[in-house]
């Protein structure tokens, strides 16, 4: 577990969620993830202040992120398929409910967030 639901809605002032902490173990996995497990609740431990501040804050990023977009279900491959908010509405094409055009389960947000860290690297070194 790398944030807790104060750290969430007090220090990173995210919306409120519904099952806050299945969402926080799938974003935390997804964050580890994306970092090609360089980032470990282990290896957090080992990082510097800083570093972990931002892996927070990317775990809380791609809270919010699987939350609008269909919340835990979204890492399983179950994509919006359509919605309505107010005047907007939206509907997917048939290609892409069927996996055409899969949606990234990636925050950008959270990417953003962890670029200048450089667990994000995915270069070989001399």
């Amino acid at each position: 577990m790398y944030v807790d639901e104060c750290f969430y809605l007090n220090t990173y002032k995210g919306e409120q969620v519904e099952d806050f902490d299945t969402l926080e173990l799938r974003a935390g996995e997804i964050v580890e993830e994306m970092t090609r497990y360089r980032l470990t609740e282990i290896t957090f431990a080992a990082m510097p202040e800083a570093v972990q501040y931002a892996v927070k804050k990317a775990v809380c990023a791609e809270i919010e992120y699987l939350d609008a977009n269909g919340g835990a279900d979204l890492d399983n491959g179950a994509g919006l398929q359509s919605g309505t908010l107010g005047k907007f509405s939206f509907s997917s094409s048939a290609g892409a409910a069927e996996g055409g055009s899969g949606q990234s389960v990636y925050s950008p947000r959270a990417l953003r967030i962890l670029a200048p860290t450089g667990l994000l690297y995915r270069g070989g070194g001399c």
